[in-house]
Protein backbone atom coordinates (compact mmCIF):
# COMPACT_ATOMS: atom_id res chain seq x y z
CA UNK A 1 0.00 0.00 0.00
CA UNK A 2 1.36 3.44 -0.95
CA UNK A 3 1.96 6.07 1.61
CA UNK A 4 0.51 9.47 1.46
CA UNK A 5 3.06 12.20 0.49
CA UNK A 6 4.37 14.32 3.29
CA UNK A 7 2.84 17.70 3.95
CA UNK A 8 6.01 19.55 2.85
CA UNK A 9 5.99 17.65 -0.48
CA UNK A 10 2.38 18.62 -1.07
CA UNK A 11 3.17 22.27 -0.37
CA UNK A 12 6.21 22.22 -2.72
CA UNK A 13 4.08 20.63 -5.44
CA UNK A 14 1.34 23.25 -4.95
CA UNK A 15 3.88 26.08 -5.19
CA UNK A 16 5.43 24.56 -8.32
CA UNK A 17 1.99 24.20 -9.89
CA UNK A 18 1.07 27.80 -9.02
CA UNK A 19 4.40 29.03 -10.46
CA UNK A 20 3.80 27.17 -13.73
CA UNK A 21 0.27 28.58 -14.00
CA UNK A 22 1.47 32.14 -13.27
CA UNK A 23 4.31 31.91 -15.81
CA UNK A 24 1.92 30.51 -18.42
CA UNK A 25 -0.52 33.35 -17.69
CA UNK A 26 2.20 35.98 -18.05
CA UNK A 27 3.31 34.55 -21.39
CA UNK A 28 -0.31 34.51 -22.56
CA UNK A 29 -0.76 38.17 -21.59
CA UNK A 30 2.50 39.20 -23.29
CA UNK A 31 1.58 37.33 -26.47
CA UNK A 32 -1.92 38.85 -26.47
CA UNK A 33 -0.55 42.38 -26.09
CA UNK A 34 1.92 41.73 -28.92
CA UNK A 35 -0.80 40.41 -31.25
CA UNK A 36 -3.12 43.31 -30.40
CA UNK A 37 -0.30 45.76 -31.14
CA UNK A 38 0.41 44.10 -34.49
CA UNK A 39 -3.30 43.91 -35.29
CA UNK A 40 -3.68 47.63 -34.61
CA UNK A 41 -1.38 48.59 -37.48
CA UNK A 42 -3.13 46.16 -39.84
CA UNK A 43 -6.51 47.64 -38.85
CA UNK A 44 -5.19 51.15 -39.40
CA UNK A 45 -4.07 50.26 -42.93
CA UNK A 46 -7.52 48.88 -43.77
CA UNK A 47 -9.21 51.91 -42.22
CA UNK A 48 -7.01 54.27 -44.29
CA UNK A 49 -8.08 52.47 -47.47
CA UNK A 50 -11.75 52.54 -46.45
CA UNK A 51 -11.53 56.22 -45.53
CA UNK A 52 -10.08 57.00 -48.96
CA UNK A 53 -12.88 55.03 -50.65
CA UNK A 54 -15.39 56.97 -48.55
CA UNK A 55 -13.92 60.26 -49.79
CA UNK A 56 -14.18 59.03 -53.38
CA UNK A 57 -17.75 57.91 -52.68
CA UNK A 58 -18.72 61.33 -51.30
CA UNK A 59 -17.11 63.17 -54.24
CA UNK A 60 -18.87 60.88 -56.73
CA UNK A 61 -22.22 61.39 -54.99
CA UNK A 62 -21.78 65.16 -55.16
CA UNK A 63 -21.04 65.07 -58.88
CA UNK A 64 -23.45 62.28 -59.90
CA UNK A 65 -25.61 63.38 -62.81
CA UNK A 66 -28.55 61.00 -62.47
CA UNK A 67 -30.51 59.06 -59.89
CA UNK A 68 -29.34 55.76 -61.42
CA UNK A 69 -25.69 56.70 -60.99
CA UNK A 70 -26.32 57.83 -57.41
CA UNK A 71 -28.12 54.58 -56.71
CA UNK A 72 -25.23 52.48 -58.06
CA UNK A 73 -22.70 54.46 -56.03
CA UNK A 74 -24.81 54.17 -52.88
CA UNK A 75 -25.43 50.45 -53.35
CA UNK A 76 -21.72 49.70 -53.78
CA UNK A 77 -20.90 51.58 -50.60
CA UNK A 78 -23.75 50.13 -48.55
CA UNK A 79 -23.28 46.54 -49.70
CA UNK A 80 -19.48 46.20 -49.78
CA UNK A 81 -17.88 49.45 -48.61
CA UNK A 82 -16.71 49.74 -52.21
CA UNK A 83 -16.47 52.53 -54.75
CA UNK A 84 -18.57 52.14 -57.91
CA UNK A 85 -16.59 53.28 -60.94
CA UNK A 86 -18.10 54.10 -64.31
CA UNK A 87 -16.18 51.40 -66.18
CA UNK A 88 -13.66 48.64 -65.61
CA UNK A 89 -10.87 50.86 -67.02
CA UNK A 90 -11.78 53.64 -64.61
CA UNK A 91 -11.93 51.14 -61.74
CA UNK A 92 -8.46 49.77 -62.64
CA UNK A 93 -7.04 53.30 -62.83
CA UNK A 94 -8.55 54.26 -59.46
CA UNK A 95 -7.32 51.02 -57.85
CA UNK A 96 -3.77 51.54 -59.16
CA UNK A 97 -3.75 55.17 -57.97
CA UNK A 98 -5.13 54.11 -54.59
CA UNK A 99 -2.38 51.49 -54.14
CA UNK A 100 0.34 53.99 -55.09
CA UNK A 101 -1.08 56.76 -52.90
CA UNK A 102 -1.57 54.59 -49.80
CA UNK A 103 1.88 52.99 -50.10
CA UNK A 104 3.37 56.51 -50.25
CA UNK A 105 1.32 57.76 -47.29
CA UNK A 106 2.04 54.62 -45.24
CA UNK A 107 5.58 53.62 -46.25
CA UNK A 108 6.09 51.35 -43.22
CA UNK A 109 3.97 48.23 -43.71
CA UNK A 110 2.04 46.75 -40.81
CA UNK A 111 3.48 43.96 -38.67
CA UNK A 112 7.05 44.73 -39.71
CA UNK A 113 6.56 43.32 -43.21
CA UNK A 114 9.26 44.05 -45.78
CA UNK A 115 6.84 44.32 -48.72
CA UNK A 116 4.25 47.07 -49.36
CA UNK A 117 1.06 46.82 -47.31
CA UNK A 118 -1.29 47.78 -50.16
CA UNK A 119 -1.26 45.47 -53.18
CA UNK A 120 -3.32 44.36 -56.16
CA UNK A 121 -4.88 40.88 -55.95
CA UNK A 122 -2.36 39.41 -58.40
CA UNK A 123 0.52 40.61 -56.17
CA UNK A 124 -0.92 39.08 -53.00
CA UNK A 125 1.53 36.55 -51.56
CA UNK A 126 0.47 33.22 -50.13
CA UNK A 127 1.19 34.55 -46.61
CA UNK A 128 -1.15 37.53 -46.69
CA UNK A 129 -1.04 38.55 -43.04
CA UNK A 130 -1.22 42.30 -42.39
CA UNK A 131 -1.88 43.23 -46.01
CA UNK A 132 -4.62 45.20 -47.76
CA UNK A 133 -5.72 44.11 -51.22
CA UNK A 134 -7.19 46.73 -53.53
CA UNK A 135 -9.16 44.87 -56.19
CA UNK A 136 -11.92 45.27 -58.73
CA UNK A 137 -15.16 43.35 -58.96
CA UNK A 138 -18.12 44.35 -61.14
CA UNK A 139 -16.61 47.80 -61.85
CA UNK A 140 -16.27 48.40 -58.11
CA UNK A 141 -13.02 49.19 -56.33
CA UNK A 142 -12.98 47.01 -53.22
CA UNK A 143 -10.48 46.63 -50.42
CA UNK A 144 -9.89 43.59 -48.25
CA UNK A 145 -7.66 43.76 -45.20
CA UNK A 146 -6.01 40.71 -43.67
CA UNK A 147 -5.21 40.42 -39.97
CA UNK A 148 -2.10 38.97 -38.32
CA UNK A 149 -3.34 35.44 -39.01
CA UNK A 150 -4.11 36.11 -42.69
CA UNK A 151 -7.88 36.13 -42.15
CA UNK A 152 -9.99 38.72 -43.98
CA UNK A 153 -11.25 41.53 -41.77
CA UNK A 154 -14.80 42.89 -41.84
CA UNK A 155 -14.95 46.23 -43.68
CA UNK A 156 -18.16 47.31 -41.97
CA UNK A 157 -16.81 46.73 -38.45
CA UNK A 158 -13.40 48.25 -39.20
CA UNK A 159 -14.94 51.37 -40.73
CA UNK A 160 -17.48 51.76 -37.94
CA UNK A 161 -14.95 51.27 -35.11
CA UNK A 162 -11.86 53.07 -36.31
CA UNK A 163 -8.53 52.08 -34.75
CA UNK A 164 -6.91 54.62 -32.45
CA UNK A 165 -3.66 54.94 -34.37
CA UNK A 166 -0.89 53.20 -36.15
CA UNK A 167 1.46 51.48 -33.75
CA UNK A 168 4.58 50.98 -35.85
Amino acid sequence: MTRRPEKSSQIRFAWALVAVIVIYGLFAVILSVHVIDQQSSARTDLYAALETLDQLHQEAMASASSADVRSAITRAWQDHRAFAAGSSQQARLIADQLITRLNQEYPHPACGQKRPAFVAPEELPKQRACMVVVGIKNNQVRVTGYDTQGMAMDNFYEFLYAPTGRSD
